[in-house]
């Protein structure tokens, strides 16, 4: 397999963090409502596993179609989809049917925390550099229209 982009390591360390910080913050919430055990540690340890496991995937697989000419890269990119929604279905499925080793909550939250953290991330960086493809998002824009 080809050496990891930069910019894959990077994005993936940064989904990485908020994976894990909403995996603690579980463990926290939990503890404080005094629903923590075993099967909530377990849970979010194989949904955050799942969830950076999935993304990495998901941008080695940009890293690959990007050099195949598109009805290759189009295919990869289907197959990549499937196979990667299945894993997430089994492993979801697993931890309904272990529900002594993994509660299926604490699996199934840390599997929305990529598309949350990238979406973040955009919507700051459209704020902070607006461009004339992408203006700045805030309440302003709409006063500005009205001008």
């Amino acid at each position: 397999m080809a050496k990891m982009d930069p910019v894959v390591k990077r994005e993936t360390e940064y989904v990485a963090l908020w994976v894990m910080a909403v995996c603690i913050l579980i463990q926290g919430v939990c503890l404080v409502l005094h629903w923590w055990n075993l099967t909530i540690l377990w849970g979010s340890l194989l949904g955050g596993a799942t969830a950076i496991g999935n993304f990495l995937l998901m941008c080695r697989m940009v890293q690959k179609a990007v050099l195949q000419d598109p009805k290759q890269a189009k295919n990869t990119v289907k197959l990549s989809q499937g196979l990667r929604l299945m894993m997430q279905g089994l492993i979801l499925v697993l931890a309904a049917v272990l529900t002594t080793v993994f509660n299926i909550w604490a699996t199934a939250i840390p599997l929305l925390i990529p598309r949350i953290a990238i979406s973040l991330r955009e919507l700051r960086n459209a704020k902070k550099n607006p461009s004339p493809d992408r203006p700045a998002i805030g309440w302003d824009d709409e006063e500005d229209e009205e001008d």
